[in-house]
């Protein structure tokens, strides 16, 4: 879904409702509005394009990611503001980076690109009667940072249950002293950082930023330079930097922050994961027929070795160049042939 919202509208609306899609009877598309990121000075990222959608089980919110990775050279170093006073946590010191939450700004509330706005259309979803959706956000690079400041308000503001919530690449967005209350924050009786699952690739480069006082939240996933699950070490980092210059890669940062490289990794990891299972499942099964029907592993060994010598001996006689003399019925010798 992240790597999805970077298409255009018509394809992402035909992909989750259309008559192969998968299956979505809402789908909210949610564009700036420039009447809200015109007033802002923030402009370079006011670009925010996400879509909202749902079935009867399930409602998604997923942000587009910035366009231009060079966009982050400016992005990193905007200021941060104390967050509004209607998410609760007036005096507390709690900062947000300003230009993610201008980003969520600009498609939050009713405005003219969207006139019911994101928040009423994902609080109308979820408070649907006979009803039971689970809400899950996403977003990669930017769409990750957008993704986590509308978690933040959902939970805050208007105490939203969140089943879930995943990004991949996702710079920093709250200060240190607010990046705590949102790890603790009980959601449905969970803690937001047991709810939110933050994937990183080795020497990401958009996850590098914005520098302290900012601070990650959420439970990290994070990818070694193997391209394996493990824990973030500065050692392993720059060993993968060391791996990306003896390949002549002088953009190791941006190749790993890439949504493809994210989504190879994760088809690798299932991949790993199965082939165990898969393993386990051919032992339990051959053990199951064992059970049921004995066999003689010794006899069935020589069986075995018995058809190999056979097959070794018709391919070497395959090779051998035959011919047929003195047998009935076979063309005589030309030397045995009678003058006429």
């Amino acid at each position: 879904m992240s790597k999805l919202v970077y298409s255009p509208r018509i394809e992402v609306e035909s992909a989750m409702q259309g008559k192969d899609g998968m299956g979505y009877e809402h789908f909210h598309w949610f564009e700036a509005d420039p009447e809200v990121s015109g007033a802002s000075i923030w402009d370079r990222i006011q670009d925010t394009e996400a879509f909202v959608a749902a079935n009867d089980d399930v409602i998604l919110v997923v942000f587009r990611g910035s366009s231009e990775l060079t966009d982050w050279t400016t992005n990193f170093n905007l200021v941060r503001r104390l967050v509004p006073s209607n998410w609760g946590l007036d005096g507390l010191g709690c900062d947000v980076h300003q230009g993610f939450d201008d980003g969520v700004e600009t498609v939050w509330n009713p405005g003219s690109a969207h006139p019911s706005g994101m928040r009423n259309i994902i609080k109308t979803l979820c408070e649907e009667e006979g009803k039971n959706r689970k809400l899950y956000l996403a977003g990669h690079s930017l769409g990750g940072a957008l993704a986590t400041v509308a978690a933040a308000r959902l939970a805050f503001m208007d105490d939203v249950k969140i089943s879930g919530m995943y990004t991949i690449g996702s710079p920093r967005v709250f200060g240190e002293n607010m990046a705590d209350r949102f790890d603790a924050k009980l959601n449905d009786g969970t803690r937001m950082k047991d709810k939110y699952f933050r994937c990183r690739n080795n020497n990401d480069l958009v996850t590098r930023g914005p520098l302290r006082p900012y601070k990650h939240v959420g439970t990290e996933i994070y990818f070694d330079r193997f391209g394996g699950l493990s824990t973030s070490t500065l050692l392993d980092r720059i060993l993968g930097r060391i791996s990306a210059l003896l390949r002549f890669s002088l953009v190791d940062g941006a190749n790993d922050h890439g949504a493809g490289e994210y989504i190879r990794l994760f088809k690798q990891t299932v991949i790993d994961e199965r082939v165990p299972l898969l393993d386990k499942a051919k032992s339990l099964a051959e053990d199951a027929v064992q059970k049921v029907a004995p066999v003689d592993k010794e006899a069935a060994k020589t069986q075995k070795d018995e058809i190999e010598t056979a097959k070794k001996a018709v391919l070497k006689a395959s090779k051998e160049t035959f011919v047929p003399t003195k047998i009935p019925g076979s063309v005589p010798d030309h030397k045995d042939t009678p003058e006429l």
